[in-house]
C-alpha cells in the first residue's frame, strides 16, 4: 500500500514549523511511487523534499534514479553530479551515474565512475566487473 501523507492542514503546519522529517515523508512517498512505476509522481515528491531539504545527497540520488527510469539521462546525470558534490564517496550515485553514461554510450565516462568506486574500495566486484564490461564495449565500438 502506498504511503499516505498527513492531511493538508497538518502538512501546512508542519512545513511552516519546519518539522524535522517532513522531507522524509515526501521521500518515502516518492520511493513508493517509484516502486509502482510512477516516476513522474516520484520526481514531484523528490522536488518537494528538496525544497524542504536542499542539497540532500540521498534525495538527489533518488530523483536521479527516477529521471533515469524515464530516459531523462542528462537530468539524471545532473542529479548524480549534485549528489556527488555533496558526498563524493556516495558509491550508489557513482554506480547510477556510470549506468547513465553507459546508456548514453559514453563508456569512457562510465569507466571513470567505476574507477572512482575502485579508489574507494579496490576490491569492489561490481565495479571491477562493470569496468571490464565498459572496456569491452569501448573496444567494440572503436573496432
Amino acid at each position: 500500500m502506498k504511503f499516505q501523507l498527513p492531511d493538508t492542514r497538518r502538512m501546512e503546519v508542519a512545513l511552516k514549523n519546519d518539522t524535522p522529517g517532513v522531507a522524509q515523508l515526501f521521500v518515502r512517498r516518492g520511493f513508493d511511487s517509484e516502486q509502482e512505476g510512477n516516476f513522474i509522481e516520484a520526481i514531484d515528491d523528490y522536488d518537494t523534499a528538496l525544497r524542504i531539504s536542499p542539497g540532500n545527497a540521498e534525495i538527489l540520488y533518488r530523483r536521479g534514479i527516477a529521471f533515469s527510469k524515464i530516459g531523462e539521462l542528462d537530468r539524471a546525470i545532473a542529479n548524480f553530479d549534485e549528489a556527488l558534490s555533496v558526498n563524493p564517496a556516495f558509491v550508489e550515485a557513482l554506480y547510477a551515474r556510470g549506468n547513465a553514461w553507459e546508456n548514453k554510450r559514453r563508456f569512457d565516462r562510465a569507466i571513470e565512475d567505476y574507477d572512482a568506486v575502485l579508489r574507494l574500495n579496490p576490491s569492489d566486484e561490481q565495479a571491477i566487473n562493470g569496468r571490464e564490461a565498459m572496456l569491452r564495449k569501448e573496444i567494440a565500438v572503436s573496432a
